[in-house]
């Protein structure tokens, strides 16, 4: 029997997977139901759920002055058996669309070049073109940028840099959660170009979450 191609199998493996989760019956969070939990912090709606084996807090909150929403969760194995999480299929519902995960690294690339981007464009003066007052009557021109802009440029640097480097040391690792023990972090989703609710979908384990929650999709200040 002649082999699958490696591509053609991991395409296969793939859509047997989906398939398969597309048939698991969600846990959907409702307020006021037994297995629900719901608290504010820091303004940050908190959300949880437990079934017998698993318990999971979820919150949403912008990454500022960036393109990206951070989902950060939390999970707690109550069963007797390792469970695994896969941060990368998790995935935010509006209707019929839908906003896949971002790659940690890709995206806190992005974050850290769009700043860079953004404090070069800073620094640089705007010319005001003046007369140079030479023999020759050429046109001279003043591009020193005010110390209000390298300011503002070094802090857009500064900024962006420390949120790239939140993301790739917070990224919500794959599994496996052992008995008795939990794992955290954040799962990084592209913003909306407006304000939207979502249903944030989940697998961990043999089990499919689903929380409410919003965004307001706030653009970077400096677009």
């Amino acid at each position: 029997m002649r082999c699958l191609p490696s591509a053609l199998a991991a395409t296969l493996l793939l859509s047997f997977t989906v398939a398969e989760a597309q048939t698991i019956t969600p846990v959907r969070w409702s307020e006021g139901a037994p297995n629900a939990t719901s608290e504010v912090k820091n303004d940050t709606k908190i959300e949880g759920l437990k079934t017998d084996n698993v318990q999971i807090f979820v919150s949403l909150a912008e990454l500022k002055e960036t393109e990206y929403n951070r989902v950060w969760v939390q999970v707690f194995n109550h069963g007797q058996e390792p469970i695994n999480i896969d941060a990368q299929s998790a995935i935010l519902l509006n209707g019929d669309k839908s906003v896949r995960t971002e790659n940690p690294d890709k995206a806190a690339n992005s974050i850290q070049k769009a700043g860079e981007a953004k404090s070069q464009e800073l620094s640089s003066a705007h010319c005001n073109i003046r007369m140079s007052g030479q023999s020759n009557g050429g046109v001279g021109s003043n591009c020193t940028p005010t110390n209000t802009q390298m300011q503002m440029s070094k802090q857009v640097t500064e900024f962006s840099t420390r949120q790239a480097q939140w993301v790739r040391d917070n990224a919500l690792k794959q599994g496996p959660i052992d008995p008795d023990a939990q794992m955290q972090g954040a799962i990084v989703f592209r913003k909306d170009k407006k304000p939207a609710d979502y249903i944030l979908r989940i697998s961990v384990g043999s089990e499919v979450f689903e929380f409410p929650v919003s965004a307001q999709n706030k653009r970077p200040s400096y677009d």
